[in-house]
């Protein structure tokens, strides 16, 4: 399932770690729906989740410390392939909406509108992806137990990106014959460094081509690609699947 959340901001601005902001909206609206019934599920301790989202703001202007806009409008795209979770979200996000959401101590934002739009259609093995939130693959040393991460230009990507992907899948419940064959191609690409949780990932955007059988394909589409995409991270849309 795909969302659109429209957004109005009363001051037309946003912290620059938005994406921290979003995560604990999230998390507020399964909180304060259905009586908390489904925060366990998804919050109660740390585990993937198979959800992923992205934001989109008009005419930005990105300073050290906020997010200046060209107007007061905002846009989350939320997807997830489980039919569940987003009947859970869509349900949350509605019972917000038209309610005071604080964003800081002077300024804040409503929902105005929660639209259901068509899940891409995926039935080829390989497709064209435009990342609409950044790329992130992650790799942790046990022995500094630090994350590392990797863009595009790295000479580790393609074996990194592949390794983590793999994982993701495989921690799915998807067999070894799915992920036959399975690869990720950087077409047109732009590294960034994000700031998030006061640390500065390194990141990838724009386009991609993947390679694999189509139920995984239509997976990765759905719930987000690579590393923490529950946090804002790793949101593909399909440009095609006839590459």
């Amino acid at each position: 399932m795909r969302l659109i959340i429209e957004f109005t901001v009363e001051k037309n601005e946003f912290p620059i770690e938005y994406r921290r902001f979003f995560m604990h909206f999230l998390k507020t609206c399964i909180n304060d729906a259905n009586e908390g019934k489904y925060f366990d599920k998804y919050y109660k301790k740390a585990q993937a989740k198979n959800f992923t989202f992205s934001i989109f703001f008009d005419g930005p202007i990105f300073n050290n410390n906020n997010i200046e806009l060209s107007s007061n409008k905002v846009k989350m795209i939320f997807s997830t392939s489980e039919q569940l979770t987003g009947l859970i979200f869509y349900s949350s996000f509605l019972e917000k909406k038209s309610k005071k959401i604080k964003i800081s101590h002077d300024n804040s934002m409503v929902i105005k509108n929660v639209t259901k739009i068509a899940d891409p259609t995926i039935n080829n093995n390989k497709i064209l992806i435009k990342m609409n939130s950044p790329l992130l693959i992650r790799s942790h040393c046990e022995i500094t137990n630090k994350d590392y991460y990797f863009s595009y230009l790295s000479d580790s990507f393609i074996n990194e990106a592949e390794r983590v992907i793999r994982f993701q899948l495989t921690r799915e419940g998807f067999q070894s014959e799915f992920l036959e064959g399975f690869k990720i191609v950087p077409i047109k690409c732009r590294k960034v460094i994000i700031k998030h949780y006061d640390c500065m990932l390194e990141a990838s955007l724009r386009n991609f081509m993947i390679v694999g059988n189509p139920a995984i394909l239509k997976y990765l589409v759905m719930n987000g690609i690579g590393s923490r995409k529950s946090e804002g991270f790793g949101m593909a849309e399909l440009l095609t699947d006839e590459v």
